[in-house]
C-alpha cells in the first residue's frame, strides 16, 4: 500500500496489530468516563480506519460483533451499535478508494458523515421507538462526531506508524 501524502510505500500490516488496536479501542470505550459528548467513540474510529486501509482483513462482521459488545456494555437495545457499526463499516469499505486518495484533513471531512451516522443512530432509534426525542442526545451526537473527525489525523498517524518503519535498520544511528 502507498501512503499518498508522502509517496512512501508502506510495509504490510500485521494482523495482530490490527486486532490489538481494535482491542485497545474497545478498552478505551469501556473506561468509566460516562456517556458524555466530549468522549469520542474510539472503537468506531479504529473500525472505520481499518475498514478503509485494510478492508480485506476487517469487515462488516467484525464491526457487527464489536457493536454487540458495545450494546451489552451500554445496556442499550441489543443491535443498535451493532447495526450502526456494521453500516459504517460497509460505507467505509465502499468509499475506501475515494478516501485513500485524499489528504488526511480531507479524509476527516469525508468521514465525518460516518461518525455522525454512528453517533445519531441510537438517539434517533430511541425517538422512533418511544416517540420522545432527546435533543441533548442529538446535540451530543453532533459534538461527538465533530470530535471524532478531529481525532482522525491523530488516529491515522498512530495506526500507520508501524507500517512506516524502515526496512533496513542502521545500527550506527541512535534513532
Amino acid at each position: 500500500m502507498i501512503d499518498f501524502q508522502s509517496g512512501y510505500i508502506l510495509r504490510p500490516v500485521n494482523r495482530l496489530f490490527i486486532y490489538f488496536s481494535l482491542f485497545c479501542a474497545l478498552l478505551l470505550n469501556l473506561l468509566p468516563l460516562g456517556n458524555s459528548a466530549w468522549v469520542p467513540d474510539f472503537l468506531v474510529i479504529a473500525l472505520i480506519f481499518w475498514n478503509i486501509h485494510q478492508h480485506r482483513l476487517i469487515g462488516v462482521i467484525v464491526a457487527f460483533a464489536l457493536g454487540l459488545l458495545m450494546d451489552v456494555h451500554n445496556s442499550d437495545l441489543l443491535g443498535i451499535h451493532a447495526f450502526s457499526y456494521s453500516l459504517a463499516a460497509y460505507l467505509a469499505v465502499t468509499w475506501h478508494r475515494r478516501i485513500m486518495a485524499l489528504p488526511v484533513i480531507s479524509q476527516s471531512l469525508h468521514i465525518a458523515p460516518l461518525f455522525l451516522l454512528v453517533a445519531l443512530f441510537p438517539p434517533l432509534t430511541h425517538w422512533f421507538l418511544s416517540t420522545t426525542i432527546y435533543w441533548w442526545a442529538i446535540g451530543g451526537g453532533v459534538l461527538q462526531a465533530v470530535i471524532e473527525a478531529l481525532f482522525w489525523p491523530l488516529a491515522t498517524r498512530v495506526l500507520l506508524a508501524p507500517q512506516r518503519r524502515p526496512l533496513h535498520i542502521d545500527h550506527t544511528r541512535p534513532l
